[in-house]
C-alpha cells in the first residue's frame, strides 16, 4: 500500500501496521492513540477508522514477508515467517474487538 499521498487515516494505519509486525499488537495498537494525543487527526468514525487499518495490514496478507526481508538485513533475524503471520493475524483480530 503507498502511503505518500492521500488521508492521514492511511499514513497512521501504515504505520500501526508495522509497528505490529515489528513490535507485537500492542504496540501497533497504540500507535493511532499517541499519533491522535500528539495532536495528530484521524477519522472519529470507528467504521472508517477500521477501514483504513484493514485496508493497509491486509496489503501485507497472506505473507507479510515482503517487508521483512529488509528488516531481517538490519537484524531483525527473530522476525521468522512463522512470527510474522501470527502478528498480523493477532493484529487483525485486535482491530476487530476494538473498531468492529
Amino acid at each position: 500500500m503507498e502511503t505518500s499521498w492521500g488521508p492521514a487515516d492511511l499514513d497512521v494505519a501504515h504505520c500501526s501496521t508495522a509497528l505490529a509486525l515489528l513490535h507485537g499488537v500492542l504496540a501497533g495498537m497504540r500507535f493511532a492513540d499517541r499519533y491522535v494525543a500528539a495532536g495528530g487527526t484521524v477519522d472519529e468514525d470507528d467504521a472508517a477508522h477500521l477501514h483504513w487499518r484493514l485496508l493497509d495490514a491486509l496489503g501485507h496478507a497472506p505473507d507479510a514477508e515482503k517487508v521483512a526481508v529488509p528488516w531481517r538485513w538490519l537484524g531483525r533475524s527473530d522476525l521468522t515467517p512463522e512470527v510474522l503471520t501470527r502478528r498480523l493475524e493477532e493484529y487483525l483480530a485486535a482491530l476487530f474487538d476494538r473498531y468492529g
